[in-house]
């Protein structure tokens, strides 16, 4: 415990730095052995039975509850052993290492604990959670937030002596040895992690998010990391969604809910859901057909209960409708994963399509920067606020300037539509182009991105150089606005569409005549050039502005979270308007 209280201050004097340091992980967390056999590997195993204890060489060791060999006290309650060797228990798999480890007899069982550098940890989860990376931006991407997990995340089971377990509670990790690319990505990323504010982020990942990544505060109710958001995620299904179904059984549910302490009135036969999360995931289910009892349960809390006892491939992902026939219950849904933050399958896919692991990162953790040991030292994020408007900033002496700007546009947004920002806006700006264009993975074209209630700007200088910091602001503050609501199936030509009309730009152009909806949703969702977006958002403002003079700019606001009426869908945008030539 001393080493590790040592190597949390350092962490906490550099925030966001890899500092050096080792990570203790749990091994066999699930099944741990009754016995386990440690064989030298050139001679190598030496071991002592306490911290303090002279050191002694053994070619082979056997420790169990009744049988021990090699000079082994029986007494002994603990074993250290270091060296190269390989460890052989009764059930699970063997593992050759050179890292020191900790073995505790504990209830029957032993307890085996294994300490190694930080880096090397970061290679085995590497290893473990990667199988279906084939592009190396992908893994250099997982290698930043396997990293940025485990220092911010250290000590997660420190009550019971160790870092990490090896399962999906903490990160899985393999054992196996890395193959070389593996160990390129690592190497290539040593020491980067991702920051927010100048904080180690909460970097959650998962498989495959079903074209809709999750906010955190759907599957934590506590949680309110801005850059853990819900958004589209064509990447992930550009490849055909990843879809499953599977049957079971009433008794078999019903066995495992109360096997978890999930009480269920006695009889039922049928589950409803009776409310999904804004991303369209199941979040609350009723029981029906049964006696009298708790006949509601939270879908995260099924989903765990089901899966602990019966396999955790049956509900792969909250993303499921579920209906009932004669031998039981079929779920059937699509995603693999509680959704949050970065999607493997997606980032697979930008990096198949020639984008960065800092592209990847900027759309999954949007407004974080990559900063290794040296950056985290040289640049500091700062606070500001002022009228419902905060400032995230590196030098905040020279952008606070922009607080008043933007919370004057945002009064001023407000009265004009009748709606509220439902929080504080958050104005964070970049100190250079460069950190702008690696953080959020816009072209330097793009001004400004909005995720959530936070507007990412490039330097405030280039935007007033440009004479567009107000229009710039007045944009994206009505984009907070507009997707406060919106519901998540709204089509992205028809939000874009709104704040073009609203902030009074002008769609130029014939090109606004010659594109259906699809295309334009197609382009913006996926921008190629410049002149492509420019087409794209002429046609999306002339739309819009064609609904709001034929049904009114209320109803048509109101279309955001109804829901744009089918009659309206079918008559406007399907085809290109027809030309006089």
């Amino acid at each position: 415990m001393r080493n590790i209280g040592t190597l949390l201050i350092c962490c906490v004097l550099t925030p966001g730095a890899a500092c050096a340091q080792n990570v203790r992980v749990r091994l066999y967390t699930n099944r741990p052995p009754d016995s386990l056999v440690a064989r030298s590997v050139r001679g190598e195993l030496r071991w002592k039975a306490c911290e303090s204890c002279e050191e002694r060489a053994a070619n082979e060791l056997k420790i169990g509850k009744e049988f021990e060999s090699g000079g082994v006290d029986a007494n002994s309650k603990e074993f250290y052993l270091s060296g190269r060797y390989a460890l052989r228990p009764n059930v699970g798999p063997t593992i050759t290492t050179v890292n020191p480890s900790h073995i505790e007899r504990q209830g029957g069982h032993l307890l085996v604990t294994v300490t190694l550098p930080l880096e090397e940890y970061v290679a085995a989860v590497l290893q473990a959670e990667s199988g279906g990376f084939e592009n190396e931006e992908a893994q250099k991407a997982m290698a930043v937030v396997a990293r940025t997990y485990a220092l911010r995340f250290l000590g997660q089971h420190a009550k019971d002596g160790f870092d990490f377990c090896d399962t999906t509670h903490c990160q899985v990790f393999g054992w196996k040895s890395a193959p070389p690319s593996v160990r390129s990505a690592v190497d290539a990323t040593t020491s980067e992690t991702l920051r927010y504010a100048g904080k180690l982020v909460e970097a959650y990942y998962h498989q495959n998010c079903g074209g809709t990544t999750t906010a955190a505060a759907e599957v934590w109710p506590d949680a309110s990391q801005p850059y853990l958001t819900s958004h589209a995620d064509r990447f992930c299904v550009t490849r055909g969604a990843m879809l499953w179904e599977t049957t079971l059984r009433v008794e078999e549910i019903d066995r495992a809910l109360r096997s978890n302490s999930v009480v269920t009135p006695t009889g039922w036969r049928r589950l409803l859901i009776v409310e999904r999360t804004a991303s369209g995931r199941a979040q609350r289910l009723k029981f029906e057909g049964g006696t009298a009892g708790n006949a509601f349960v939270s879908a995260s809390t099924f989903r765990f209960a089901v899966n602990r006892v019966l396999g955790w491939d049956k509900i792969r992902s909250s993303f499921f409708d579920v209906r009932s026939q004669p031998d039981g219950l079929v779920f059937s849904g699509r995603g693999s994963g509680h959704g949050v933050g970065l999607c493997q399958a997606g980032a697979e896919e930008m990096a198949r399509e020639g984008m960065g692991y800092r592209d990847i990162l900027g759309f999954y953790y949007p407004g974080t920067q990559i900063a290794d040991k040296e950056s985290s030292q040289r640049t500091e994020w700062q606070m500001r606020r002022a009228d419902r408007v905060e400032l995230l900033s590196t030098q905040p002496n020279e952008d606070a300037r922009v607080l008043a700007i933007a919370a004057r546009i945002l009064k001023a947004d407000e009265d004009q539509i009748g709606w509220n920002a439902t929080g504080p806006v958050r104005i964070q700006i970049y100190p250079t182009l460069d950190a702008y264009r690696n953080s959020t993975g816009q072209p330097g074209w793009v001004a400004a991105s909005t995720r959530g209630r936070t507007i990412r700007l490039q330097p405030l200088k280039e935007l007033e150089k440009r004479g567009i910091l107000e229009s710039t602001l007045r944009h994206e503050v009505l984009h907070v606005l507009v997707e406060a609501r919106a519901a998540s199936n709204t089509p992205l030509w028809f939000r874009e569409g709104i704040v073009l009309v609203l902030s009074n730009e002008s769609a130029q152009g014939s090109a606004t005549r010659e594109m259906t909806d699809g295309q334009i949703e197609a382009v913006l969702r996926q921008p190629t050039n410049r002149q492509e977006v420019q087409k794209a958002y002429a046609a999306a403002a002339s739309r819009v502005s064609a609904l709001m003079q034929q049904y009114r700019q209320e109803a048509v606001l109101g279309w955001l979270s109804g829901g744009i009426p089918r009659d309206v869908r079918s008559a406007v945008g399907s085809e290109p308007a027809p030309t006089n030539h």
